[in-house]
């Protein structure tokens, strides 16, 4: 990992925030039904991230390339369309920020258990209608074949062709709200203003 302390290194932050990307995009394919032609987009807090999807390419970074290289076959498998990626800074977006900091770098957020975070998001970003969240896990497989590529070894697009169940819910789910993506836009405020805009979000949702 390229740091102060190990300049030589060569995995950067960046390929870590390539491998969630890769990692939200096979959630999605799990708990949504993807058809031909389907438009999605993702957000992310890293612009070399977000330079690579819309390129579908990496000359800077061997590691992020693969990354991508398995992101465009399963999208290409799902026959998605291209990927509309936008950068949104970490501060304006908590609804991905707060759980990226939540394994101790913010004490505030932090989380021992799918319990714990549950309990977090439900008091920081209720849903509409007292609907609750649930916790999605992702099988070993799928982190051992982002962790293959983040060591640098040998790895083929095969491996992410046949993908077996991607992962599980822990929980009940409910069923698909409507105008949800508006009302995740409520959170891209400050804190102090967040709870009375959610409420107003919650009131005019179906």
């Amino acid at each position: 990992m390229v740091s102060e302390r190990n300049p030589e290194g060569r995995i950067t932050n960046s390929d870590l925030e390539m491998a969630g990307l890769l990692i939200l995009f096979l959630v999605i394919e799990a708990v949504c039904t993807l058809k031909s032609g389907h438009h999605l987009a993702l957000f992310s807090d890293n612009q070399p991230t977000v330079h690579w999807v819309r390129r579908m390419a990496s000359k800077s970074s061997q590691v992020a390339g693969q990354l991508v290289r398995a992101l465009a076959l399963r999208m290409k498998i799902r026959g998605v369309s291209q990927l509309t990626t936008l950068h949104v800074e970490g501060k304006k977006n908590a609804m991905t920020d707060i759980p990226s900091r939540s394994f101790g770098s913010n004490p505030a957020w932090h989380c021992t258990s799918d319990a714990a975070l549950l309990s977090l998001y439900n008091n920081k970003f209720p849903l509409p209608n007292q609907r609750s969240w649930t916790v999605f896990h992702l099988n070993s497989e799928i982190f051992s074949r982002v962790l293959a590529v983040l060591r640098m070894k040998d790895t083929s697009m095969g491996e992410w062709r046949r993908l077996s169940k991607i992962g599980r819910f822990i929980g009940p789910t409910g069923a698909s709200t409507a105008e949800l993506f508006r009302w995740t836009l409520t959170y891209r405020v400050s804190d102090t203003n967040a709870a009375s805009v959610s409420s107003q979000a919650s009131q005019d949702s179906p």
